[in-house]
């Protein structure tokens, strides 16, 4: 449940604080699918104090790596750069930009909206309503139909702000506390919460010791099929692998919580234990499901567990590279996924915070990562008798 803010502590309050300025100005950031180069520069500037060494691979996947001893496991904690957008495909005569999707955008989320078209300011025609038939009015355009106003008449206009077929399309929509001020909206909180996770994550660490070496990972391309993970994860071969994500959540009125989506924002990161997307999915190895299930319990930290069918996170991918990595999933559940006003409890992120930094602390060569790990002794001994 969410903590009361009479009953927090003083440096809750300020990683609180630190959190939320983080994300503002990572959300603010547009770095699309495929053009995550602004997002990818800042995490390198924010990450190179505090770590051993960073490398960016030629795809855009940022590892920032704290080393342990050689004959130490390594543990790779990742969360995803970029987000969802579109890119231009065509400029009409009339200077109106037609586009493509990169990742998830929905048409019922774009007409009349703000974007930025390569950071330059525009809106998604809205056919007005004085002209629209009753019938048309209770539908969606396709995304054939939708356009881009930059407030040009033409397309020299267009094409002379340097805008050519392929550039990015992002929404254009700050980060702002609502009435209840843990609760935070915006664009592309998904996944910038988990990069801005990251970084304070490993500021937290500098000055420890942790008994394995530390990849602390930003992905690329997880919106368009979780492409940077395999890319990274291949290269890095870690023991193991803790994945940082959001997740569409219940508890509003559209959602079932028995049917659709059970967990909730306000009450906890969500340790995942199934997801399952058109493009394949994770059932969490048992003994990283129950290393991370120790390290919440034993720091008094709630947590929901959870399935998660209709998507995916990068751990699909990571989980199966080379011979396969133990791969630990923890999402921050959020509300109006893929729009440009999504919604998450600041206090989740604060909770996951904390569960990542034991588990950073406490991964280590007696790790047991074996299959039968991840079972009470007690189970396996009545089971085999």
């Amino acid at each position: 449940m969410r903590t009361p803010r009479s009953g927090r502590n003083r440096a809750d309050d300020q990683l609180r604080e630190r959190l939320v300025e983080r994300l503002r100005a990572y959300a603010e950031i547009d770095a699309v699918a495929g053009h995550e180069q602004p997002m990818v520069a800042r995490l390198r500037a924010d990450l190179t104090p505090h770590v051993d060494d960073v490398f960016i691979d030629s795809f855009g996947n940022i590892v920032a790596t704290r080393r342990a001893p050689a004959d130490a496991p390594s543990l790779m904690i990742a969360a995803h750069s970029d987000e969802i957008g579109g890119v231009v495909k065509a400029v009409e005569p009339d200077g109106m930009i037609r586009f493509e999707r990169l990742g998830g955008i929905i048409e019922s989320l774009l007409v009349g909206r703000a974007v930025r078209v390569k950071e330059h300011a525009g809106v998604v025609g809205a056919k007005a309503g004085h002209i629209t038939p009753p019938a048309e009015r209770l539908g969606v355009p396709p995304l054939r139909d939708l356009y881009i106003d930059l407030g040009f008449d033409s397309a020299d206009e267009v094409t002379a702000l340097g805008i050519e077929v392929g550039d990015p399309i992002a929404y254009e929509a700050p980060l702002r506390a609502l009435a209840n001020p843990d609760r935070f909206s915006g664009k592309a909180l998904d996944n910038r919460i988990g990069c801005a996770i990251l970084v304070e994550l490993a500021i937290s660490l500098k000055d420890e010791r942790p008994p394995a070496t530390l990849h602390f990972v930003s992905t690329v391309q997880e919106e368009i099929g979780l492409r940077g993970a395999q890319m990274i994860t291949h290269r890095l071969n870690p023991t193991a692998a803790i994945v940082l994500d959001t997740m569409p959540s219940g508890g509003t009125p559209d959602v079932s919580a028995s049917r659709d989506l059970s967990m909730r924002i306000g009450h906890g990161p969500v340790v995942t234990v199934v997801s399952q997307g058109s493009g394949g999915g994770i059932i969490v190895q048992p003994a990283i499901l129950n290393f991370m299930l120790k390290v919440a319990a034993a720091n008094h930290i709630p947590v929901q567990r959870a399935l998660f069918y209709g998507g995916n996170s990068d751990a699909a991918a990571v989980h199966l590279v080379r011979a396969g990595v133990p791969t630990g999933v923890l999402n921050l559940a959020r509300r109006y996924s893929h729009a440009p006003v999504e919604t998450l409890d600041i206090n989740d992120a604060v909770s996951a915070y904390h569960i990542l930094r034991a588990a950073a602390l406490e991964f280590s060569a007696a790790t047991d990562l074996s299959f039968l790990g991840g079972t009470p002794d007690q189970e396996i001994a009545t089971k085999t008798d």
